[in-house]
């Protein structure tokens, strides 16, 4: 075995970023040079793991993955969505998921927009009902 830097560490990167090209592959129809796709899941793993961080943005992610801000535009262009509004997505649906269990119904609005990264309720409940047609309340299940 060599020491941190060697053959084996160049070597067991390399299998790494192998297997998330062949992952992310089918997800872009291949259409992305095989570096992008890596660089992709990549910039999404980092956006889940960091979801609730209400100062998430397409910047920290550039930077957490070490592109720039442009570089990472361009990272998400077959995607067909910017990296901030992958970010607003993501957000929507957990936001979303947890409106819609019944077993979350004790939370306010303000702590689940709070508890996904956003700043405000009032533009949580904005970028929510123009997502999705409705209304926080419409969402959350009717429990008598």
């Amino acid at each position: 075995m060599t020491g941190e830097g060697g053959e084996d560490s160049v070597s067991t990167h390399a299998t790494v970023l192998d297997l998330v090209r062949t992952l992310a592959a089918p997800r872009l129809g291949g259409s992305a040079p095989p570096a992008m796709l890596s660089q992709l899941a990549v910039a999404e793993d980092c956006t889940a793991r960091h979801l609730a961080d209400p100062g998430l943005s397409s910047g920290r992610v550039a930077e957490a993955i070490g592109v720039s801000a442009r570089h990472l535009s361009r990272i998400f262009q077959p995607t067909g969505v910017s990296p901030s509004q992958y970010v607003l997505e993501q957000r929507l649906g957990k936001a979303r998921q947890v409106l819609a269990d019944p077993g979350s119904r004790h939370l306010t609005t303000a702590e689940v927009a709070h508890c996904w990264g956003f700043a405000s309720q009032a533009h949580f409940t904005r970028v929510f009902r123009s997502r999705f047609g409705r209304t926080l309340g419409e969402t959350r299940p009717f429990i008598p």
